[in-house]
């Protein structure tokens, strides 16, 4: 396991270039086995740290100059993802195809966890389902975890506000609006919205994304900091 950053194993603290391999004893040879594990975590959609990080890997790389995916560089090498893939950076889609590739690719030499960030984007398959979005907005209660958090209906009541020109919560309640809010009040991610849609028009190489009655589009991701630790 090589780290680029300290780790942290009980009591024992791994410098930022220790390596460690490990050994499997196999009964039907007198050789021990020896395997390199690849670590990282909570890049969250940082694609920048990302390649920084497969660039200075001995066990993950890229199959091409185009970076479009990912292999191991030898048959004793293993990855472990240890969670939060979306998020702050502007990579996140990206960044969840080249791991689900590379799992793909070697489903047992490949584990791939799942963080807290990972989790709470769960609940978008239900609440931006067409059945959940066709529930009127004054309905739908702040998050009962923040007392601070507006509710929906005062999310577009500040969103009319700011377009003017006679828009009201009705006129302002949409797919791309409810999202907004949910990322913003109830996932703790203000800033994966603009993200996400920065991310969509690069990949349709187009000047912006847009979502339903001009609300902005934006999927996927959450909010946070920027890379995280991780060794390969």
């Amino acid at each position: 396991l090589h780290c680029t950053r300290p780790l942290c194993l009980g009591r024992r603290r791994l410098s930022s270039d220790a390596h460690m391999r490990v050994r499997t004893p196999f009964r039907c040879s007198p050789h021990p086995c020896e395997y390199e594990i690849a670590f990282v975590s909570d890049v969250e959609g940082d694609l920048d740290y990302f390649n920084r990080w497969v660039a200075g890997s001995r066990c993950v790389a890229y199959t091409g100059s185009d970076e479009a995916a990912l292999t191991l560089t030898h048959a004793r090498a293993y990855f472990v993802y240890g969670g939060d893939v979306p998020d702050h950076g502007r990579g996140s889609e990206q960044l969840l195809r080249l791991l689900v590739g590379l799992k793909r690719a070697f489903p047992r030499r490949v584990a791939l966890l799942v963080g807290n960030r990972d989790l709470n984007k769960l609940r978008l398959t239900s609440e931006c389902a067409p059945s959940d979005l066709a529930r009127p907005h004054w309905s739908i209660p702040a998050p009962h975890w923040d007392p601070s958090a507006p509710t929906l209906s005062q999310h577009l009541e500040q969103v009319a506000a700011a377009r003017g020109g006679g828009a009201t919560a009705a006129s302002c309640d949409c797919a791309a609006e409810r999202l907004r809010w949910m990322y913003e009040n109830t996932l703790g991610c203000p800033a994966t919205f603009e993200a996400r849609r920065a991310e969509l028009a690069a990949l349709r190489s187009v000047g912006s994304a847009t979502g339903d009655n001009g609300g902005g589009g934006g999927g996927g991701g959450g909010g946070g900091g920027g890379g995280g630790g991780g060794g390969g």
